[in-house]
């Protein structure tokens, strides 16, 4: 055991731990007793029935602390440690310390924060209202006067963070107008953490962003151009789902979220080496988050890890999505053994309108010029000819050609059409 770790002792209602023992890996958490009653629903009261809460005060001597894979009530935060003396966690909490120790950007700080005092403030009503503060063994200990002194400030607090989260939104919005008005289009790259999403994004952009084997490595939002294509594209790399948080705790997060609302196209990125139940029920997941948002239309579902699959096995899980992968488009890919990237930049790229061309006529003087410039830094041209008039040649989006044919508007001698020839010859 590393130095410095802690012991904790795992409590669930369902045999899968997977997720919460890699959150515990990610915290240098050692799981070294892990408790499983199956049961439908936690106990309202204890989490656990009476019996294994029992069960568990056999334990106090050998852990640090009691995980539960679960969301715990402040009802059955204030009566676990009160029965067992020791500090209780459950998910949310977990999540919210991996974020503070990822935190690098002053938005990503904000959040965190802004969750953390969501999350513990109907758990210092319970205290307070029970009356039991100086009791309290876990991570508000301190006595009353401290929980008192933390109750008045955290409102003022939540006040002044939220205030600054809408400032730093605002911005981020100004940014996103000014690339899209500079002809970038705007892709996000989303899914369940761990998955590979930075990965995905070092290999599109040439770029080096950190990965790491860990949750949440990832928490602010990270923006790459994608390489070696002429379309300006730019990726943003965000934060990763996670199953079962509550509202309030995403909610914290929409600055991050609204990255990807905001975004022209979504890859929602899945690990195909996880059995299908799981697949179904990440896919579902996400799929809440982004839909209606975001047009279905504009999301790109990404299988990755198929390196780590035999063909039958890979072919069984898409069998078995049929039905929910019909309206989609998806690819198949490995980010480690840089297989179906190509194809899934050209699944980016038809989105982005790249099959539309179109002819640019302007006139060849002084306003002409300026137009031809202002479209040239926005644009992919494929070809341009000088003589009497400019003619370019290009490629458009729906709205890359509204937002021309705006600035034409007052152009005399200027159009904009299809290219029937290249049309025809599709």
């Amino acid at each position: 055991m590393p130095n410095g770790s802690r012991r904790c002792c795992l409590v669930a209602i369902e045999e899968d731990t997977q997720e919460i023992q890699e959150l515990c890996r990610t915290l240098g958490i050692d799981v070294v007793r892990r408790i499983i009653q199956k049961r439908d629903l936690p106990d309202p009261h204890t989490f656990i029935g009476a019996g294994k809460l029992e069960e568990l005060k056999e334990y106090r001597d050998e852990i640090d602390m009691f995980v539960f894979d679960g969301n715990l009530e402040p009802s059955q935060h204030f009566r676990l440690e009160t029965a067992l003396k020791k500090p209780c966690v459950d998910r949310i909490i977990m999540v919210l310390e991996i974020f503070e120790n990822n935190a690098g950007s002053t938005e990503a700080k904000y959040q965190v924060s802004l969750a953390r005092i969501r999350y513990e403030l109907p758990i210092v009503r319970e205290w307070v209202n029970k009356a039991l503060s100086d009791d309290r063994p876990g991570f508000l200990a301190g006595g009353e006067y401290a929980i008192d002194a933390y109750y008045e400030n955290a409102r003022k607090q939540m006040k002044k963070i939220e205030l600054d989260l809408r400032k730093i939104s605002s911005e981020r919005k100004e940014r996103r107008i000014r690339r899209k008005d500079m002809g970038f289009f705007l892709v996000s790259i989303c899914g369940y953490t761990n998955v590979g999403k930075s990965s995905l994004l070092n290999c599109l952009s040439s770029s080096s962003i950190l990965v790491e084997d860990k949750m949440f490595s990832t928490l602010s939002t990270t923006t790459r151009k994608v390489a070696d294509i002429s379309r300006k594209i730019l990726l943003t790399d965000t934060v990763g789902f996670i199953r079962n948080l509550p509202p309030n705790l995403l909610d914290a997060f929409d600055a991050t979220l609204e990255e990807i609302f905001e975004s022209d196209c979504v890859i929602l990125m899945l690990d195909i080496s996880d059995d299908i139940l799981k697949i179904k029920e990440k896919l579902s997941a996400s799929l809440k988050i982004l839909v209606p948002k975001i047009p279905i239309y504009k999301i790109i579902i990404a299988f990755n890890k198929i390196d780590g699959v035999s063909d039958e096995g890979i072919q069984y899980r898409l069998n078995q999505l049929e039905e929910e992968l019909r309206d989609f488009s998806w690819y198949l890919i490995s980010v480690k053994k840089n297989l179906g990237l190509n194809e899934l930049t050209e699944g980016i790229l038809f989105i982005a309108g790249q099959a539309k061309q179109y002819i640019l006529t302007l006139p060849n003087d002084e306003f002409g010029k300026e137009i031809f410039n202002w479209v040239a830094n926005r644009h992919s041209i494929s070809n341009a000819q000088w003589n009497d008039s400019i003619v370019i040649h290009l490629k458009l989006t729906e709205e890359d050609e509204e937002r021309i044919l705006q600035r034409l508007s007052k152009t005399a001698g200027s159009s904009l059409s299809p290219d029937i020839s290249v049309s025809s010859g599709n």
